[in-house]
């Protein structure tokens, strides 16, 4: 049981934490295309048994790797990233898509518009001094949906790559992991 006097001690410690500040992130820094290659790390079930199973089900895909490349542009001082995705079950056109964000506050944007075949019904982008990660939500032809993580973590010569994809049903998340280049 918490006591008042324990929740005003809390509350002073709060108050007299120091406070942070919004990082700035610099976009000059991540400009340009990147290009790699990824492959399948695991599939992990999401299941909401109670007690969870000693061995959970796992599936494992083709593990032959596959093209990614990606963009991040600045567009009327707003984020775009292009990506292309050449295998697994997220791959786009072989255009790729562009998604077309709106400002960036505190860390976070929402879609503004997107240049794609598949057009998704809902997509943010996160970003972080050393990262960026777009979430998108697309719908298929009969009307179930699927949810896509793409997230590129900057090294000094590129960036690591995680693609993450949920089922319509939610019981489970395809991975697949893999390394970029930064192009000149």
């Amino acid at each position: 049981m918490i006591t008042r006097r324990h929740a005003l001690a809390a509350s002073g410690l709060l108050l007299a934490a120091p406070r942070t500040h919004a990082q700035q992130v610099q976009w000059t820094d991540r400009l340009g295309t990147y290009s790699g290659t990824a492959r399948f790390y695991r599939s992990i079930p999401l299941e909401d048994i109670v007690p969870p199973p000693a061995a959970p089900r796992q599936e494992y895909g083709d593990a032959s790797p596959f093209a990614v490349q990606f963009a991040v542009r600045s567009v009327d001082d707003r984020p775009a990233v292009w990506l292309r995705i050449d295998g697994g079950p997220m791959q786009t056109d072989e255009t790729g898509e562009t998604m077309f964000f709106g400002p960036v506050t505190d860390g976070v944007a929402v879609l503004r518009s997107a240049d794609a075949r598949a057009m998704p019904r809902s997509a943010s982008l996160t970003v972080r001094p050393n990262q960026l990660g777009t979430e998108a939500l697309f719908t298929h032809a009969d009307g179930s949906f699927w949810r896509r993580y793409f997230t590129a973590t900057f090294t000094s010569v590129g960036a690591d790559v995680i693609l993450w994809v949920f089922d319509a049903t939610g019981t489970r998340a395809r991975t697949w992991r893999g390394s970029t280049v930064r192009r000149a």
